[in-house]
């Protein structure tokens, strides 16, 4: 009997083994019951990482899909799907332990940061103005704050330069209170094309449906961009007509708007230092507004321009009248482009067809911005679960390939954020080091007070040499 008992639990444990290993070759397209089955992988947490596909030399491309976009994507807008955790982790401890940075220099060409070098040099006689696109890593201006402060502290310049006239990330923004009201109607990068209606350098353009009215109020959080002394209304299509405006909510005046086409600016200036700006229009269609720029002085002005779960491809939505029409005004000597972990979330990535895209994108900027110094920073480390491991998604190498192709076509520059943040697996040190949300996707504060240093001392360190 004790053996007929042994016999059952042999053959019970190999038919297990051998229904398992059955089950990892079924098809992973394979639905049973409405459930999707996924891949299998039996080994997965005993095999040495450096057998697994997203070894570091490993960068060939696996086929690529015939179009990346499905029909819900057909604004060329990525959605998010990451929940961007803002706040610091419950526990969070200044002596947490450091992460293991490494001092990773600016590549590919890195002669044409003398645009941005040159300019600096005069930075306390003219604005030197820096661009600073980037996803939902952007948002908050998060990082562009500190790098901002860096600059000003050490080049002059003070206020925290262009705002749309509406915002998603109003409620957690470190440097600003931006209020307005609801009946603007706002056409986006993030909500594609409509029309002919002509989308800002920012990526927005809001048209008053009735009287509205938007609000910008400072915070005390950066020394450099408390007060301000001049606020820049950018607009077009405007009615012959007027808004109101005030200054530190005081003595509301009027300001005439320039009709006709093309970008035009309305440089409103106060008495004396000014903490808040509100503008009032009078009327529905009024104008297409593009955004206000609070600015005093001399100096280095860094624009945040944050999009929400977007791949960088949407530029191609701003036209280069559009472009040409904000350079005549802003003369930009830096644009700073920050995407690429959007395109992660697509499943099956056309990275073909993304760097043919982005290598548009680029040289169409080239020709708008023809004097200014274009950077490219590659995405950081964006990690996958891998059986009980946590580690970096293998196309994360493919993309940083991708983007040094980008960079090599159009004569840019480049600087591997992936790279300085560690390498291989970096994302969990961060996250561990309470300087990364829990998504393992998105910096938190600390993290992106950490990274703006990383990439000021670069930029410094640079110039320093010329």
């Amino acid at each position: 009997m004790f053996k007929d008992e042994k016999n059952r639990s042999v053959l019970l444990f190999s038919f297990t083994i051998i229904f398992t290993i059955m089950l990892s070759y079924i098809p992973t397209d394979t639905k049973i019951l409405n459930y999707q089955l996924k891949k299998v992988d039996l080994f997965m947490d005993i095999v040495p990482d450096s057998l697994l596909e997203f070894s570091n030399n490993n960068l060939e491309q696996e086929p690529l899909a015939a179009n990346l976009f499905s029909a819900s994507m057909n604004k060329d807008v990525i959605e998010d799907l990451i929940v961007y955790v803002k706040a610091l982790p419950a526990g969070f401890n200044e002596s947490s332990d450091e992460v293991q940075i490494r001092s990773i220099p600016l590549s590919g060409n890195v002669s044409q940061m003398n645009y941005f070098f040159q300019a600096l040099k005069q930075a306390k006689s003219k604005k030197v103005r820096i661009a600073d696109y980037g996803d939902s890593g952007n948002e908050g201006d998060m990082m562009t704050a500190d790098i901002r402060e860096r600059f000003q502290n050490e080049f002059g310049g003070n206020g925290v330069g262009m705002m749309a006239i509406t915002s998603q990330d109003i409620t957690f923004r470190i440097t600003t209170k931006h209020s307005f009201s609801d009946n603007w109607k706002t056409v986006s990068v993030l909500t594609g094309k409509e029309g002919d209606i002509p989308i800002g350098i920012n990526g927005f353009v809001s048209i008053p449906k009735g009287v509205a009215w938007v609000q910008y109020e400072t915070k005390g959080s950066y020394k450099n961009v408390k007060s301000f002394t001049t606020a820049k209304v950018y607009y077009t299509n405007a009615k012959a007509s007027s808004i109101k405006y005030s200054f530190n909510n005081k003595g509301e005046q009027t300001a005439i708007l320039q009709p006709g086409s093309g970008v035009k600016e309305l440089v409103l200036t106060s008495s004396g230092n000014a903490t808040s700006f509100k503008m009032t229009t009078t009327m529905a269609d009024q104008a297409q507004f593009f955004g206000v720029s609070l600015e005093a002085g001399n100096g280095v002005y860094m624009d945040n321009y944050p999009w929400r779960g977007n791949s960088g491809v949407s530029f191609k939505i701003i036209s280069p009248e559009v472009m040409t029409g904000f350079q005549k005004y802003l003369d930009y000597k830096l644009i700073i482009l920050t995407y690429g972990a959007n395109m992660m979330t697509a499943g099956n990535i056309n990275f073909t067809w993304y760097e043919n895209q982005m290598i548009k994108v680029v040289e169409d900027l080239k020709s708008s911005f023809p004097q200014t110094s274009i950077l490219l920073v590659g995405m950081g480390d964006k990690p996958t679960k891998r059986g009980s491991r946590i580690v970096t998604d293998p196309n994360v190498y493919k993309m940083i390939q991708s983007q040094k192709n980008i960079v090599n076509a159009t004569g840019i520059t480049f600087w591997n954020k992936f790279e300085a943040m560690g390498g291989e697996n970096s994302m969990s040190e961060w996250v561990n080091s309470n300087l990364a949300s829990q998504d393992y996707g998105h910096l938190n504060d600390i993290g992106a007070k950490k990274m703006a240093g990383m990439v000021s001392d670069v930029l410094l360190n640079e110039y320093r040499k010329k």
